[in-house]
């Protein structure tokens, strides 16, 4: 395989694995701070980072005033509305649960996809994992009353991942001609504006602690997951067909799970793998291209 070939299955495959640690860390951080306020100091940092950055080695490649709002937009729903949505959902489900919730992203993307994309249609395959991801929702949420995790904690996470993969397919379609460090800045800038109102309105009495491990929990969802991840993800779209990009979301969610047992002391029990073998049937049929058909990577 060439090197042109290697490169985006790496960064695939890495950020894919480095955003399976998210859902651990959230809820580490979540411990010292409330959930919008360290969504909105994670991305006020990256926003900040990616900012010097893009002025310091791309100010030439600004897009114009028109563009700027547009994915400033595109970046409150694709990553503002979701990280609030997540992190507030944490405070009451487990980070493997969040994970798994989460691994229907590809499903959403793949119908997403269909009306927005013109070369990337809704086949019965991908109909079958979309239904089938559905499926992995129903048998993760139906435990015995008493073992349910809260309704609106679960909307939200699929609420999210519906945010979330409609944005990246507006980037996919959209993004091609636009610098990935301007893109990456404009939308992480615009989620913490949004997300710094929303720690300001909900939580401007909520006691924050900053010790060792909470800044350590900003720093890295910060620079490591906003910053490096995006980074790779914008530049993923603009190689890569948007559900194909998608099914990294697979490691993410096996990262996730055995990360918050081994780190958190979450439980593995049989129905988390049951939805853990359902939600990556589902990615498999969603994203993997039949034999044959023509290859995502150029």
């Amino acid at each position: 395989m060439s090197p042109a070939r290697i490169l985006p299955l790496a960064v695939w495959l890495g950020t894919g694995l480095l955003w399976g640690t998210t859902w651990a860390v959230i809820r580490v951080g979540l411990r010292y701070i409330p959930p919008f306020t360290l969504s909105a100091l994670r991305t006020a940092l990256a926003a900040a980072t990616l900012l010097a950055f893009a002025m310091l080695f791309e100010r030439g490649k600004l897009p114009p005033a028109r563009e700027v709002r547009f994915w400033a937009v595109i970046g409150a729903m694709q990553i503002g509305m979701p990280y609030a949505l997540i992190f507030w959902a944490e405070q009451y489900i487990s980070s493997g649960l969040t994970a798994m919730l989460f691994a229907t992203f590809p499903a959403f993307t793949a119908v997403a996809a269909h009306f927005v994309l013109k070369h990337e249609s809704l086949t019965l395959r991908k109909t079958a994992g979309t239904l089938l991801a559905l499926v992995a929702v129903a048998s993760l949420v139906g435990a015995a009353p008493s073992q349910r995790p809260p309704v609106g904690a679960v909307v939200a996470v699929l609420v999210a991942s519906m945010a979330a993969a409609l944005g990246t397919v507006m980037v996919r379609r959209h993004g091609q001609s636009t610098s990935t460090t301007w893109l990456t800045t404009i939308q992480i800038t615009s989620a913490a504006a949004l997300l710094t109102v929303l720690a300001l309105a909900f939580e401007g009495g909520r006691p924050a602690q900053f010790n060792l491990r909470s800044i350590a929990v900003v720093l890295y969802l910060a620079w490591v997951i906003t910053v490096a991840c995006y980074l790779g993800l914008f530049w993923l779209l603009k190689r890569l067909d948007a559900t194909f990009v998608s099914m990294g979301v697979i490691f993410e969610t096996v990262v996730g799970v055995f990360l918050g047992a081994l780190a958190l002391g979450e439980t593995l029990g049989g129905r988390v793998f049951a939805g853990l073998a359902l939600v990556g049937l589902s990615v498999y049929l969603v994203t993997v291209r039949p034999k044959g058909a023509a290859t995502v990577v150029p």
